[in-house]
């Protein structure tokens, strides 16, 4: 026989449930950056934190916890209570993070995670000093392949984006390249403007004014599509290197198991708001663009992403042990 007492409890529960949801959020919601202030992550958590502020009317607050590659901001959002009031500004670290440093981060940013939407995604530009004798990728490739193992990049340190960049180019493009990693990229711009280093992989936006100032130049960025921040620079597939893509993206994502009630009303507020040309302008300065996923298509994304990801280490075409 069907205990009365404890069906009536889980009836009352089940209506309570929407009804605090209802309320969410009723105390100031914290987004967590694993990475240091100034940086573009800490910009799309505090442009994400001022839209919902004002979308949510409530005091949404940005907390940077950097370390272990920003796995300890995500680490910190995988125990957080599913209540809404706790979120992660997600990146293309975390799908990396779990690959190349299974130790410290040891979550799938998919199945361990709620998927909010993506912020923006923003590339690399492949640079080179003007004594290379290349105007485009296929002629670097040619002039890689012709020197193997005598042209040295410099990256931001291993496992950073500047860093799987030239590995991804390697492996793709079947070249041999000196890797040298540096502590940030300042120093790796320093080394490139002097000729010390042929080429390297620095941010759209770093790379701009040199490239204007006719210090470096330009042969592609990392992206599928070309950065709105510079038009006329190909993306590397398009450029001839096939396959080639490394965007550095950005998203919110909230512990699992939070109500798809506020997944979604957060998912909706900021895709609204993204459009806004003061978030647009603000993505722009990091050499971006507002993205516009659901829920289902940023989880979608992530899987495909970190699939593709885990793939590639696999089979060899991208390594870190150098």
């Amino acid at each position: 026989m069907i205990d009365r007492r404890r069906f009536a409890a889980a009836g009352l529960a089940a209506l309570a449930a929407p009804a605090a949801w209802a309320a969410w959020p009723d105390k100031p919601v914290k987004i967590l950056v694993g990475f240091a202030a100034g940086g573009p992550a800490d910009t799309c958590a505090r442009l994400a934190a001022r839209l919902l502020s004002e979308s949510l009317g409530q005091q949404v607050v940005v907390e940077n916890r950097a370390g272990a590659g920003g796995a300890l901001a995500t680490n910190a959002v995988l125990k957080a209570a599913p209540d809404g009031h706790t979120l992660l500004l997600c990146a293309f670290a975390d799908v990396l993070n779990p690959i190349i440093n299974p130790k410290d981060a040891a979550f799938s940013l998919a199945d361990d995670f709620t998927l909010v939407t993506r912020i923006t995604g923003v590339g690399n530009m492949l640079v080179v000093h003007p004594s290379v004798p290349a105007t485009s990728v296929a002629e670097f490739v040619a002039y890689a392949r012709a020197n193997p193992g005598k042209l040295d990049y410099g990256s931001a340190g291993v496992g950073s984006a500047s860093h799987l960049a030239g590995e991804l180019l390697a492996g793709l493009a079947k070249v041999q390249v000196t890797h040298v990693p540096y502590k940030g990229t300042a120093q790796a711009q320093v080394d490139l403007q002097a000729g010390t280093l042929p080429f390297m992989f620095d941010s759209v936006i770093s790379a701009l004014p040199n490239v204007q100032a006719g210090k470096v130049r330009a042969l592609a960025v990392t992206t599928t599509a070309r950065s709105p921040a510079a038009p006329n620079v190909p993306g590397m597939a398009e450029a001839g290197v096939a396959d080639y893509d490394l965007t550095s993206w950005f998203g919110l994502a909230a512990p699992r198991n939070t109500p798809p009630a506020i997944v979604n009303q957060l998912a909706d507020a900021l895709r609204r708001d993204l459009k806004r040309k003061d978030a647009r302008d603000a993505l722009m300065l990091l050499g971006g663009q507002p993205d516009d996923m659901s829920p289902q298509d940023f989880e979608r994304y992530v899987r495909s992403e970190s699939a593709r990801w885990k793939r590639l280490f696999a089979d060899g075409t991208v390594r870190i042990d150098k």
